[in-house]
């Protein structure tokens, strides 16, 4: 996956998920209707990445939170010592040294 397209995506979950907390906020609850979409989305991003790459991606996505409000104290670290993983740039950067995609990424 190329980066720019890499980066839209994420983006765009991000957003996907702000309108269904902005949507909760005035009581309307989406989350059991998008559960369809979010199985699909979690699937895709398994065929996209490696086994090793989905669990950095869903990490980032979902511990460090990058889907709702990023955790700044929430960091990673190579076998050096050095901060990774700080951006969703970082991430791709991240998973493409690694060749955590299983798809072309040129």
């Amino acid at each position: 996956m190329k980066r720019e397209t890499f980066i839209k995506c994420c983006k765009r979950m991000k957003i996907s998920s702000n309108n269904i907390d902005a949507a909760y906020k005035i009581n309307i609850d989406l989350h059991e209707f998008m559960d369809d979409e979010h199985w699909v989305v979690q699937h895709l991003w398994n065929t996209v990445l490696t086994p090793k790459g989905y669990d950095w991606f869903a990490w980032f996505m979902y511990e460090k939170a990058y889907l709702y409000k990023l955790k700044e104290d929430m960091k990673a670290w190579d076998e050096n010592k050095n901060e990774i993983c700080q951006t969703i740039e970082d991430l791709y950067d991240f998973l493409v040294t690694n060749n955590y995609f299983n798809t072309p990424t040129k």
